[in-house]
């Protein structure tokens, strides 16, 4: 299972939201190429900071772009009304082929 997928369980579970707050603002940052504060990842458990690591590395990889979508569509309701954030159509957009996720 890929990082995005993980984060998206946790976050269904409502497991610790301390520590997933710091992996949903990483992940909206990667997305919205926005700032994030590195510091933070000090703050969360090792098992959530392993879970970040994956998160960059997919990203900078761009694997697993259909789960990335989903979790960034889960983001973005939760932070674009708070952030006044515009989004990009493309970015909600579905990807045509999720058999690779």
């Amino acid at each position: 299972m890929n990082a995005a997928k993980k984060i998206r369980k946790l976050i269904q579970e409502g497991e610790s939201p301390e520590q997933l707050q710091v992996l949903k603002d990483l992940a909206a940052a990667l997305e919205l190429n926005r700032p994030f504060d590195l510091a933070a990842l000090y703050e969360i458990d090792q098992r959530y900071f392993d879970l970040a690591i994956d998160l960059l590395q997919d990203w900078r990889f761009d694997h697993h772009i259909a789960s990335r979508s989903k979790l960034l569509e889960q983001l973005l309701i939760e932070i674009a009304p708070d952030l006044k954030v515009e989004v990009p159509a493309e970015a909600l957009k579905e990807p045509e082929d999720e058999s690779k996720a």
